[in-house]
């Protein structure tokens, strides 16, 4: 049985994504519906996706940053995790 930190990071590899955060609809409902061990699809959206964030909370394969946007209620903090193997970039001296 795999766990959804290790789902999202198969879903993130296979659409050449660098990170998921609560929004990104298409990626999360992809990993909730290979979470079959899970009860995930059964649950609202926003709870679901938040299930699946909160998952990737203590990974060490995740970066967690925040990024504001706007929202109902004005700018609001938003959750993004981003694998760290994919802000490694290598630099070069111009």
């Amino acid at each position: 049985m795999k766990k959804i930190a290790d789902i999202v990071v198969e879903v993130l590899k296979e659409t050449d994504n660098p990170g998921v955060m609560f929004g990104d609809y298409r990626l999360l409902d992809m990993v909730a519906e290979r979470a079959t061990h899970t009860n995930l699809m059964d649950k609202f959206p926003m709870v679901r996706h938040s299930r699946i964030l909160d998952a990737l909370e203590g990974d060490e394969r995740f970066e967690k940053r925040f990024t504001r946007m706007p929202g109902i209620r004005g700018n609001q903090v938003w959750r993004w995790f981003e694998l760290r193997t994919s802000n490694k970039k290598e630099v070069s001296d111009a």
